[in-house]
């Protein structure tokens, strides 16, 4: 699978060369606050499947399972674009909506399932994993 996305502006783009290795929708707190919305979907990948081009700024903070999250985004027009997590240094999480073409993307989980906004209905199908 070949991909390719970019930030809004453009500053930051990126190519990917490899299948994903999970496809989720988060309804946790920390990914309704960063995306402004009642959730984020990411596709992961390898990390080595990743090329990225361009500068981003980060944000780290502690998961609920003690982990540490880093979002990355454009410094320029604020795009959520990756994250990692310390558990998985090998991975990547991609915002899908920042793929030039997203239509591949079918979430497998939808995480904390619990802490969904009632306005932000899901597909009864995708298995649901509710927060620890």
């Amino acid at each position: 699978m070949s991909l390719s996305g970019h930030c809004h502006c453009g500053a930051v783009s990126y190519q990917v060369n490899g299948e994903p290795r999970r496809m989720a929708r988060c309804h946790c707190n920390a990914c309704r606050r960063t995306t402004g919305t009642g959730h984020l979907v990411q596709a992961f990948f390898k990390r080595a499947d990743v090329k990225i081009a361009g500068k981003t700024a980060s944000h780290q903070s502690t998961s609920d399972t003690g982990n540490t999250r880093t979002r990355h985004f454009c410094p320029t027009c604020g795009s959520r674009l990756f994250s990692g997590n310390s558990n998985a240094p090998d991975g990547i999480g991609i915002a899908v909506g920042s793929f030039d073409d997203s239509s591949w993307f079918k979430p497998e989980v939808i995480v904390y399932e619990d802490c969904r906004p009632a306005w932000d209905p899901i597909d009864q199908g995708i298995k649901t994993r509710k927060a620890p």
